[in-house]
């Protein structure tokens, strides 16, 4: 399964998650935006995925930094903002590998903060850089 399907899969089972974004549907969309899609929303995109390479082979192992970004409902940004705090306890608990203790944290490594004047009433976003430690094989 790849990182951005275990993220989905996770992610629409965790309660937080479901009672901002729904679910059905479950408002956590691949690469792009739906057209069709109300908010709050989130977006996940995988910018960088490094792996690394041993005289064996390559490891299985690896950080990817995944961007998520929230589209918020409403007048201001504190409904953009529930939803981040939603994903920042989902990440303390998501799981990309086959360890039942994660051995390596997943950690916000950026969090931008803005949002789009052409819409009426403006739309109120966040971008959260993410850091998750992935194993390929689980």
């Amino acid at each position: 399964m790849t990182l951005k399907a275990k993220l989905f899969a996770q992610a629409s089972a965790f309660a937080e998650l479901q009672a901002l974004l729904g679910t059905n549907p479950f408002r956590w969309y691949d690469v792009q935006l739906s057209q069709t899609a109300t908010f709050p929303a989130v977006v996940a995109n995988q910018i960088s995925a490094a792996r690394q390479y041993v005289a064996g082979g390559r490891l299985s192992t690896y950080f990817a930094r995944i961007q998520l970004t929230v589209y918020g409902a409403g007048n201001d940004s504190q409904n953009a903002a529930a939803v981040v705090a939603a994903l920042e306890d989902f990440l303390a608990v998501f799981n990309a590998s086959a360890v039942t203790a994660p051995a390596y944290s997943n950690q916000i490594v950026s969090d931008r903060d803005f949002g789009i004047a052409q819409t009426q009433p403006l739309t109120y976003m966040r971008i959260l850089d993410v850091m998750v430690f992935n194993d390929e094989n689980a």
